[in-house]
């Protein structure tokens, strides 16, 4: 009688494995959830675990953010943050149910919110990841997939239902945050125009695109600046590095042009490139015109060039996981009233804030050299806390045709070619007398060294007659840098 008690539980057991790499089938890998308005509850979404194995598996199942998390599960019938011992027979599957709601609303709170439900089983850890567009926004959500390009959607342009290409001018008003979802693409013979004020907000990842062929103007004010960063805005992320990925630029038919707007926190502010599998890869014909722009906290570089030509006025870039500005390949620059300046303070840094070669490295992994066409560099600080922050590399086949003056350089290399450098301004390993270098504020003090060490032709260059903040610059002599000392 005890056997025959006993058998049914020793046979039960039998049907549950406790192998390790045991792993779980779901039917969706992630859950997202259109805009939801603060305080009002989603609809309900579903989604299975299923155990493919012949033996049962017992799983640990728990909602990431714990009680703290918008989100709500219910594992086969049962509410809760987590579950213990869930058993899945072999071949069966459970349903996890999830919903949303969002606290209060306000300005802070994010646009996409994200968490994840986790499963073990046996040890083996797996998750499926819960997102909600938690405000009122413009949302971009990839839908075109590509091999070897990253997934995007379409802002401007595409095909319609014929296969035709669209051509179209879009314009982005200051109504609502723009908000990107993987990269967002405009497409070829398309433009992008951005009023003052728009923000724009990038989930983990993303970015924007401008095709070859396409154009953008990004056109803020001095009062409605444009900004593009992540999209977590918590204030533990204000200033964390590598949030986004880039805004990649390839050459178009005319100048793409930023006006006012405040780059910060991707992998690579802006990357400028001509297009990669042209044969022989030229030059850009058009230009990148970037008047009073700060690209700051990016984990790799603000600017990285290749085969571009710049043009730039009342330029900050600061803080950056390796350069500020990388120039590559062939290019025609004219930075007036630039500061580059690497304090980049999450771990050892060791390449230079500021680095200019004519060569790249092709597609193939050739190495190419164009030319650097007449390039004018002025009125300018190169700074960071590395005894080297300034770089030129070479190659002499095609020596390029380069002039910086009224320049402060941190160098240890030689600013002596007086063909590349004018003696009488080029200072060297001055302090420039920011007023707070490591924590981020690159104004100047009274008695900064940069003061009245520039020099303005403002009827060559009117952008130049107003700094970075819109403060007008001095008409006799005018201070290195994109700020003017304000007393």
């Amino acid at each position: 009688m005890l056997l025959t008690a006993l058998l049914p539980g020793c046979r039960r057991d039998q049907l549950f494995t406790d192998a390790s790499g045991i792993q779980l089938e779901f039917s969706q890998d992630s859950i997202l959830f259109d805009t939801v308005f603060t305080t009002v509850g989603t609809v309900t979404k579903r989604f299975t675990a299923r155990n493919p194995n012949s033996d049962g598996v017992r799983v640990d199942i728990a909602l990431q953010g714990g009680s703290a998390s918008p989100f709500r599960l219910n594992v086969d019938g049962s509410p809760g943050l987590s579950f213990s011992q869930v058993e899945i027979a072999g071949g069966d599957s459970i349903f996890i149910f999830v919903e949303a709601t969002l606290g209060p609303g306000g300005q802070n709170t994010p646009f996409v919110i994200e968490d994840h439900v986790l499963f073990n089983t046996n040890g083996s850890g797996q998750q499926v990841t819960l997102n909600a567009w938690g405000q009122n926004a413009h949302f971009y959500r990839p839908d075109q997939h590509v091999a070897g390009f990253p997934a995007f959607s379409y802002i401007a342009g595409g095909y319609d239902s014929l296969g035709q290409q669209i051509c179209e001018t879009v314009h982005w008003t200051n109504d609502k945050p723009y908000v990107i979802y993987g990269y967002a693409v405009v497409d070829s013979c398309c433009t992008l125009i951005i009023d003052p004020g728009v923000r724009v907000y990038f989930h983990g990842g993303g970015g924007l695109w401008v095709y070859r062929g396409g154009t953008m103007l990004a056109n803020g004010s001095a009062e409605e600046r444009i900004t593009f960063q992540g999209d977590r805005l918590e204030p533990m992320y204000a200033d964390l590095p590598g949030q986004w990925d880039r805004i990649w630029i390839n050459d178009g038919p005319a100048d793409n042009v930023l006006n006012h707007v405040d780059i910060k926190n991707a992998l690579v502010g802006l990357q400028p490139q001509s297009w990669i599998f042209a044969p022989g890869q030229p030059t850009s014909g058009n230009t990148l015109v970037l008047n009073n722009v700060s690209i700051r906290n990016c984990s790799a570089a603000g600017i990285l060039s290749e085969n571009f030509r710049i043009q730039s006025t009342n330029l900050l870039v600061a803080d950056c996981g390796q350069h500020c500005v990388a120039l590559t390949g062939g290019g025609k620059y004219t930075f007036n009233h630039s500061t580059i300046a690497n304090y980049w303070r999450y771990d050892v840094r060791q390449e230079p804030a500021f680095i200019m070669t004519n060569a790249f490295r092709d597609m193939g992994g050739t190495v190419q050299v164009r030319e650097v066409e007449t390039s004018v560099f002025r009125n300018g600080i190169i700074d960071g806390n590395n005894a080297n922050e300034f770089e030129l590399a070479f190659d002499n086949q095609l020596p390029p045709n380069l002039l910086f003056k009224n320049f402060l350089f941190r160098t240890t290399a030689s600013t002596s070619d007086p063909a590349r450098f004018e003696q009488t301004s080029v200072y060297r390993n001055q302090s420039p007398g920011f007023q707070d270098a490591p924590g981020g504020n690159f104004h100047l003090n009274e008695n900064a060294f940069v003061r009245n060490k520039g020099f303005d032709p403002f009827g060559a260059d009117l952008e130049a007659t107003y700094d970075l903040d819109g403060v007008i610059r001095p008409s006799d002599q005018s201070d290195l840098g994109c700020y003017t000392f304000v007393p």
